[in-house]
C-alpha cells in the first residue's frame, strides 16, 4: 500500500487522485472540508481529545460517496483511501473566516465549476 502524506493537501482547488490501494494522510484543521469529487472515499480518524489513550481509542470510519462532503469536527490526522478497488479523487478545502458574505459564495461557485469541468472531461 502506498502512502501520500501532506500537511496542506494538494494544490489549491486541484483534486487529489487516489489509485487502488493508495492512502493519503492529512493533518487537518477544524472545519476543513473533504469533498469526494470522483468515486467513493473511506475516511478514518481518531478522537483527538482521547489521544492520551494511544491505540486504545477506536478509529472512526466514514464512507463518502461521490459528491458528498465531510467537515472535520476537530483538528487531527485523517487517512483517506478509495472505498472500492476503483480510483477516486477528492478536494481538501480549509475553512477560512470571511468578513463579507460574498467570499464563501464565490468559492462555492468556483468549486462547482471545477466539478462540472471534471464531469465533462470524464463524459468525453
Amino acid at each position: 500500500m502506498s502512502v501520500c502524506q501532506s500537511r496542506f493537501g494538494p494544490a489549491r482547488g486541484a483534486p487529489a487522485r487516489l489509485f487502488a490501494g493508495q492512502l493519503a494522510v492529512h493533518d487537518l484543521r477544524v472545519r476543513t472540508s473533504i469533498v469526494a469529487v470522483e468515486g467513493d472515499l473511506q475516511l478514518d480518524y481518531r478522537d483527538r481529545s482521547l489521544a492520551w489513550l494511544g491505540d486504545a481509542v477506536p478509529v472512526t470510519s466514514i464512507t463518502l460517496h461521490e459528491g458528498e462532503c465531510f467537515v472535520t469536527p476537530q483538528r487531527g490526522v485523517v487517512s483517506i483511501s478509495a472505498a472500492h478497488a476503483n480510483a477516486a479523487a477528492f478536494v481538501v478545502q480549509p475553512w477560512r473566516a470571511q468578513k463579507n458574505g460574498r467570499g464563501p459564495i464565490r468559492e462555492a461557485l468556483r468549486q462547482l465549476a471545477r466539478l462540472v469541468r471534471t464531469r465533462l472531461r470524464r463524459a468525453v
